[in-house]
């Protein structure tokens, strides 16, 4: 899956990523897409082909769920163009853990429904592409990532990694407001990014770290660190024989030395493994100890 900057742009990040899966019983596996009003946008997307219906699951599942160390009761109700979580007393807390101690921060669209496009008419998340959810792709084998740019925030699409990547979306980064990460998500890597008409998506990263990664970028919290010409040479020579695609996750050691951490991540099917790391001074020398 090939794909290249244009000449004056800086790639920061580049990853799996797929539409968001509910993590609660209730929805469980499932999500949906909804507009301002909440209401279910899936038959209104231009060029979507069709997906199988979800309803949300029943008591039942509910109760096994809760038997597995998820637990909570609430209805989610749509008021003024928000969601708001009501329990049976009236109040907005709802007592609701994952087994890894992972807590959601709004039920209402976590634990009683899950949509992962929260988009008006004519707003930005209703341009992302189809390809993004598994169910409507032509081929499971059909993989999509994120690209980050200095510039742009781009998601691609391919059936192979030998063959060229789609640019199936294609946005300039003035348009993202932010991002935040989700702890409570099936990988621990959601992701929603909200962009400035309000609008927004929700995406699963596979991996923690992405996801830390993209919501820091995205939201303006720290600089990418950027490779000089010998460290880019140095990576390339020791990732040379990793397993590809690989996603680099580069961080700074000693900024004034100029000394540099890279970690390198490979894309196995829709697995993210960890494939080593090496630290590099300036001139591109790995560092020891």
């Amino acid at each position: 899956m090939d794909w290249y900057p244009e000449s004056d742009e800086t790639p920061l990040f580049r990853g799996v990523a797929s539409f968001a899966e509910g993590r609660a019983p209730k929805v469980l596996d499932r999500h949906w897409f909804r507009d301002d009003q909440g209401r279910d946008i899936s038959a209104e997307l231009p060029g979507w082909p069709p997906a199988p219906a979800h309803e949300k699951r029943g008591e039942k599942a509910a109760k096994v769920g809760r038997g597995l160390g998820i637990f909570g009761k609430a209805t989610a109700v749509v008021v003024a163009g928000t969601v708001e979580l009501l329990s049976s007393g009236g109040g907005s807390n709802v007592n609701f853990k994952g087994p890894d101690g992972a807590e959601p921060t709004d039920p209402a669209l976590e634990v009683e429904d899950f949509p992962v496009m929260w988009a008006a008419a004519g707003t930005t998340a209703r341009t992302a592409p189809f390809q993004l959810d598994p169910e409507r792709r032509p081929d499971r084998s059909y993989r999509t990532d994120l690209q980050l740019t200095d510039r742009r925030l781009l998601v691609l699409g391919s059936a192979s990694v030998q063959l060229p990547a789609e640019v199936l979306w294609d946005l300039p980064l003035d348009r993202v407001a932010g991002a935040v990460q989700h702890a409570f998500a099936t990988h621990g890597a959601d992701l929603t990014v909200t962009f400035t008409d309000g609008s927004w998506v929700r995406l699963d990263l596979l991996s923690k770290g992405s996801a830390a990664k993209v919501a820091a970028i995205l939201s303006g919290e720290t600089e990418p660190v950027a490779l000089n010409p010998a460290q880019q040479a140095a990576v390339d020579s020791w990732s040379s024989a990793l397993p590809k695609p690989v996603e680099f996750v580069v961080n700074s050691v000693d900024a004034a030395a100029g000394i540099v951490s890279v970690e390198a991540k490979a894309h196995v099917g829709k697995k993210v493994v960890n494939a080593g790391s090496i630290t590099l001074d300036a001139e591109g020398k790995p560092v020891l100890g």
